[in-house]
């Protein structure tokens, strides 16, 4: 869907399409877009360590206390987790955990301020002087193993014509009939060419992609992808 639609509303200059394809009837894996105070926006996307009823519940309450906390400490993804963290452990009981990749985005300036807890590490995509990715790797564990667990935050600047692609491992673990994975390297193979392309086009060329790849394969996890792109 486009981000107007996600939002309700549109972010001149930007552009974002997303995709969820759960593995069952119910998901462990979950994105969100959340407006937050002078025209920024929190941007998540997780994924809930299990499949079926019991992830699918426990999706459910981190995403609710991680929207509860990113309106109470906006401009701190850091403090987001710190404080939602005892909370989903002391309201799940459950032998889980989730990994999210958390950001708060600036549209104005293009200032991307994130955490990354455990998360399969978004690409920032550049398109300049050649193909060039930055991998945004983890600032700490994921949330629900330890109470007392403490994150860090790190920024950077999302520039005109720069793609940010984020993704749950059923995208690079998506595996055909031979048990074979898609993996990282097709992923961003794909990517590169299409670096020009739209959110949307990008986000359409890689889930036809893995669709082709897996082909008879039963799908064995949950599968989201959040592509955001700055308009040039």
């Amino acid at each position: 869907s486009q981000l107007s639609e996600v939002l309700g509303w549109k972010v001149q200059g930007w552009q974002m399409a997303v995709a969820l394809e759960s593995a069952r009837e119910t998901s462990g894996d979950f994105y969100d877009v959340l407006p937050l105070s002078g025209g920024k926006f929190g941007i998540l996307i997780a994924d809930v360590a299990d499949k079926g009823l019991g992830s699918a519940l426990y999706m459910a309450v981190s995403r609710t206390l991680i929207r509860t906390y990113a309106g109470q400490y906006e401009d701190d993804p850091s403090s987001v987790f710190a404080a939602a963290n005892p909370r989903i452990m002391k309201d799940t009981h459950a032998d889980l955990f989730v990994t999210v990749f958390y950001a708060v985005l600036d549209p104005e300036t293009g200032l991307l301020t994130y955490c990354n807890a455990g998360h399969n590490p978004p690409y920032l995509i550049s398109a300049r002087s050649g193909f060039h990715v930055q991998a945004l790797r983890r600032t700490g564990i994921p949330l629900g193993i330890f109470e007392g667990e403490s994150w860090v935050h790190r920024t950077l600047d999302i520039k005109p014509g720069q793609m940010l692609v984020l993704y749950t491992d059923g995208v690079i673990d998506a595996q055909d009939e031979d048990g074979d994975f898609f993996g990282e390297d097709r992923f961003l193979e794909i990517l590169e060419a299409r670096v020009e392309c739209t959110a949307q086009d990008v986000q359409d060329a890689v889930m036809t992609a893995i669709r082709d790849f897996s082909g008879g394969a039963v799908q064995a996890d949950d599968i989201t992808l959040m592509v955001l792109k700055r308009d040039p």
